[in-house]
């Protein structure tokens, strides 16, 4: 196996953990195992295709994801007060998660374009404001990670990325100061359902939540009390809670491979896969022991979910597909515009 597939041992340690820790627990193992072969089988197809005519059709792409979201919106299945998953009668599907990686590919294009940053601000908001009507927080989160990762690579100066800056702590400053005085305004532009969100992150300590508690009393005394999303969100927990501490252990090195692995070259894919996978990893664990509110991160690999698991690992291939190349990837692709 050449260096470039080495990152395919933790994920698939990780997908067996996976596999065996959902037919422990739940009927969802089977199909699992299911996603786990289909993305083992996108890797591979995603690391040998032409990236240069990829990146260059990606407006495509990114149209067709935003068009997604817009259905989605329409005619997607409500769960949990939730509209983000079509239903293809055979599959579920969510098309913010397709969206991570078209918004990733089309970002790069833009730069290689040399377009001015409002152009990747605006790819960035049409998607993020389509999510948030879902809602889904935790995927603009991810939209934000993508676009900081395509920023910091611009080949222009760095003027813009200062601008950028000031103007998103303006805006954090403005809304909360809206949120905190005029809140029949902010009503009126955001809607009721955003207090209930922003009341989940400043106010979750003092909140009752049998997903944290039980999950909590299940790894303190390593026996399994039921909570909800065991098998997605709140995987971690099970898993400490279910084995000895040898597994976990494994989990933790693991992802330390990956992140050494991905931290080797410095182009946006590698880094905005690299930075997701961070935050998914740390804020999944700290959720999982009541550190952060709860926002629905799961845990790379490990969680329940074929969109997920899909979408993750095809980010995977073209960390695969271009890790021989020229670390300043943008610039073997100037034709690509």
């Amino acid at each position: 196996m050449t260096n470039k597939y080495l990152i395919l041992i933790p994920i698939m340690v990780l997908l067996i953990i996976s596999v065996m820790t959902l037919k422990q627990g739940t009927n969802l193992g089977t199909k699992q195992l299911i996603f786990c072969l289909l993305s083992l089988g996108l890797i591979f197809v995603v690391s040998k295709i032409n990236m240069k005519w990829i990146i260059k059709k990606s407006i495509w792409f990114y149209i067709i994801c935003n068009l997604l979201l817009v259905l989605v919106l329409i005619i997607g299945n409500e769960t949990k007060g939730a509209k983000a998953w079509l239903d293809l009668y055979f599959f579920k599907l969510q098309p913010s998660e397709l969206m991570k990686i078209a918004l990733l590919l089309y970002l790069i294009k833009l730069n290689m374009s040399n377009k001015n940053i409002i152009f990747l601000i605006i790819a960035f908001l049409i998607p993020s404001i389509l999510t948030y009507l879902e809602p889904d927080t935790g995927a603009i989160i991810f939209y934000a990670i993508i676009l900081f990762s395509c920023l910091i690579y611009r080949n222009k100066n760095k003027k813009g990325l200062i601008i950028l800056a000031i103007l998103s702590v303006l805006t954090i400053l403005g809304f909360a100061f809206m949120y905190l005085k005029y809140q029949e305004l902010f009503i009126r532009i955001f809607g009721t359902s955003i207090f209930y969100r922003i009341d989940r992150l400043i106010g979750f300590k003092e909140q009752s939540s049998i997903q944290i508690e039980n999950a909590l009393i299940s790894i303190g005394s390593h026996s399994f009390v039921y909570f909800p999303e065991y098998h997605n969100d709140f995987i971690f927990a099970y898993i400490l809670s279910t084995n000895s501490i040898f597994v976990p252990l494994i989990i933790l090195i693991c992802f330390f491979l990956i992140f050494k692995y991905l931290w080797q070259k410095k182009n946006p894919i590698f880094t905005a896969v690299l930075l997701t996978l961070v935050f998914q990893c740390f804020y999944n664990m700290l959720m999982n022991i009541g550190l952060v509110p709860i926002i629905g991160i799961p845990l790379p690999f490990v969680s329940y979910g074929g969109s997920y698991l899909l979408s993750l690992c095809i980010l995977i291939g073209m960390v695969i597909n271009i890790y021989n190349k020229d670390n300043n990837y943008m610039a073997l692709h100037k034709d690509s515009n």
